[in-house]
């Protein structure tokens, strides 16, 4: 039986890639990024205002659509923080709400989890606010629109505030 030998690389090609060292770095546990300095606040995980001075909306559609989302749905104390980078959140994407909690260190949810925990949140009304049934379907009508056809505009010209 024989053996197969190392593939060589020739001197040029191995000189080039000494320059690029291949070193992986462990997975980040969640727990480090759900470790707030104010871990009594529900926090909305963000990307970046374009003017942070003078703005707290996200520069990014996603974000502030759950951003609007939160507010109209009348909830209010949540902070808004825009340092972990957009691989650091759930499945790889932002925006992400970090719920406090006093066994674990908390939760992370991901964005499409965020409506669950406010209707926890705010239980009652099976109508959600609204004047009447009618009203309701109206609202869901538009939300269809805007998560389709203008979502979509919005993101091909990268529309930002």
């Amino acid at each position: 039986m024989t053996s197969l030998s190392p593939l060589k690389l020739p001197w040029p090609l191995k000189a080039f890639f000494s320059f690029f060292p291949l070193h992986t770095y462990p997975p980040i546990p969640t727990r480090a990024l759900v470790a707030p300095a104010d871990s009594g606040s529900v926090i909305l995980w963000i990307h970046p205002p374009l003017n942070p001075s003078s703005t707290l909306l996200s520069s990014e559609i996603e974000c502030l659509k759950w951003q609007a989302y939160l507010a109209l749905r009348g909830l209010s104390n949540i902070l808004v923080r825009w340092d972990v980078a957009v691989d650091g959140g759930t499945e790889g994407r932002l925006p992400n709400l970090y719920i406090p909690s006093d066994t674990e260190g908390g939760k992370l949810l991901a964005a499409h989890m965020i409506p669950g925990w406010v209707d926890e949140k705010l239980p009652g009304d099976p109508i959600e606010g609204f004047k009447d049934e009618k009203a309701k379907n109206e609202s869901n009508a538009w939300i269809s629109l805007l998560e389709g056809t203008i979502h979509a505009a919005l993101v091909s010209t990268r529309f930002a505030f």
